[in-house]
């Protein structure tokens, strides 16, 4: 099984889920002292990424006035002009550990990272002397760190984000390719991403509804045998016989999109967190796959929050296009009697980077499980590395459910590009939805009894 997955460098070890699990988001680290107690809710927020700035004067001429230039976008954190990014220097600097105290000193005397790395522009070490003894071992991550610090500065930089103008609706003879993140931006007609900081900062905020449309879609590139197993490919086709119905003549493309949904399928997000934040317009990229197909995507879980929403209400619906948006912030076991029954030709669920296996919130998944399963629907989870999909993994092949395995674990396709790094400490990174995986609950079949 694991040799399905491909070894992550050594430089990425897995991020222990108190410290890493709720990955600092890249426009609110100003409120991340209370990360410890909300470590098993682990939100990656992406609202800062949608959020326009206010123009100076008109807005046709003034509003993508850049802050700064495409060539100087690399700072040390403290030094930054932007003080979302110097927040983020403060906060290391007030709860990360220097690695070589971390080493060689008794806890109570490790010193906080001061000293700010030249190349990467984060705080990595107490001071000079440490970061020289320790730079054999920083060389290895120092990279990423500068591609996460320049892709911070370029999001907030005021240029205008050709990359976030996604295309609308494509017409229905036109095949779109999922093979990877190149040929589906291609054959949906995005606008050409001419860097690979552009598809880092699309992939981020597209790897949630492409993670769900890859696996749906008849043209996923996930296949029998050597992704999904025999019953994979069953509930997946009883599914794909849903989104993909026979086309009805004499309809128009605009019509596609709003009047001629004549199915209505529901995706549940369990534990939903940064999946919940995005703005809805990012999920009709989803929804253009199935253009006959009308949507609900429930986020279920306490951090089940709508984008640009201050307070939490418990339950709120979002209508955009064909797409109802249920957003409820109970724990599921609350939630499964108000939603069932359910069926499997017209029900999914996603599990997010659950942590089923982490010791903070193993407990909270226990009576979950069996209600998912018991739906005999197809789940699909995913996790931020190897180690992490592969613990949720052993924790569910461990506890005895009788399931059937849809798709055994492996790298996911559309798995985002940019790193999040955990800012307690700073060697330490992780993809969103780097690995996927799929169960469903054993269904027997019936026959007649043998004469």
């Amino acid at each position: 099984m694991a040799s399905r997955i491909r070894p992550l460098a050594p430089a990425f070890r897995t991020l222990p889920r108190t410290a890493a699990a709720r990955l600092p988001s890249t426009a609110a680290t100003s409120s991340l002292a209370a990360q410890t107690a909300a470590a098993a809710r682990r939100s990656l927020s992406l609202k800062s990424f949608f959020t326009s700035s206010k123009p100076k004067s008109d807005p046709f001429t003034s509003q993508f006035e850049p802050v700064l230039e495409q060539v100087n976008l690399f700072h040390p954190l403290s030094k930054s002009p932007l003080p979302a990014v110097r927040s983020k220097a403060e906060w290391i600097n007030n709860h990360g550990t220097c690695p070589v105290c971390k080493e060689h000193e008794p806890e109570e005397k490790s010193k906080a990272p001061k000293y700010e790395c030249p190349d990467c522009g984060y705080p990595t070490h107490c001071s000079e002397e440490h970061y020289k003894m320790d730079k054999g071992n920083h060389k290895h991550v120092c990279g990423v760190l500068r591609e996460v610090n320049e892709d911070e500065h370029d999001l907030r930089s005021g240029r205008r984000m050709k990359e976030f103008e996604f295309p609308g609706a494509q017409h229905r003879d036109e095949a779109v390719n999922l093979s990877n993140w190149d040929t589906f931006l291609y054959t949906r007609g995005f606008l050409s991403m001419n860097s690979e900081r552009s598809m880092r900062h699309v992939s981020h905020v597209l790897t949630y509804p492409l993670t769900i449309g890859s696996v749906l879609h008849q043209s996923s590139p996930y296949r029998l045998g050597k992704d999904l197993t025999v019953e994979g490919l069953k509930s997946l086709a009883a599914l794909r016989h849903t989104l993909h119905p026979a086309i009805i003549g004499g309809i128009t493309q605009a019509q596609d999109l709003r009047t001629t949904a004549t199915h209505t399928v529901r995706i549940f997000c369990l534990g939903a967190r940064a999946e919940s934040h995005l703005p809805p317009h990012i999920y009709m990229q989803l929804a253009y796959l199935f253009p006959n197909t009308a949507f609900q995507i429930h986020f279920i879980g306490p951090d089940a929050i709508p984008p640009h929403t201050k307070s939490k209400d418990p339950h709120q619906h979002v209508h955009y296009e064909q797409m109802t948006f249920v957003y409820d912030s109970s724990r599921y076991e609350a939630y499964h009697a108000e939603a069932g029954p359910f069926n499997p030709y017209y029900d999914i669920f996603f599990l997010f980077s659950p942590g089923l296996a982490h010791p903070a919130t193993r407990e909270m998944w226990k009576p979950t499980i069996p209600l998912l399963l018991d739906t005999k629907c197809a789940i699909f989870g995913t996790g931020f590395d190897e180690n992490d999909v592969m613990n949720d993994v052993n924790e569910i092949e461990s506890s005895g459910y009788e399931l059937d395995w849809l798709m055994k674990p492996r790298e996911n396709v559309f798995r985002s590009l940019k790193h999040e790094i955990n800012m307690t400490d700073v060697r330490q990174s992780a993809q969103c939805n780097w690995g996927i995986w799929g169960i469903r609950g054993r269904r027997y079949d019936v026959r007649p009894a043998e004469e």
